[in-house]
């Protein structure tokens, strides 16, 4: 079970996506685990932190660089600041 803050995931996205134009959600989950950790487990926690911040209008989904809905969205996505 991953311990970490939801305000913490949800800082480390903000500050990812505040500093390139788009983010893989691997990024994120890496830059939590660090080195020691395995970072696939803290994806599923992006995924809900990162949803979340979509839908009070923080940020967006992009596939194919284009913006998403994250409901239902299913395969290989990045973040990105409001489009």
């Amino acid at each position: 079970m991953v311990t970490v803050a939801d305000s913490v995931v949800r800082d480390e996205i903000m500050r990812q996506i505040s500093e390139a134009k788009s983010v893989a959600p691997r990024d994120v989950a890496q830059a939590l685990a660090g080195e020691d950790e395995d970072w696939r487990k803290y994806l599923p926690r992006v995924r809900t932190e990162a949803t979340a911040l979509y839908h009070a209008g923080e940020l967006s989904f992009l596939r194919k660089r284009k913006p998403v809905s994250p409901d239902g969205l299913k395969g290989i996505y990045r973040l990105s600041q409001p489009q």
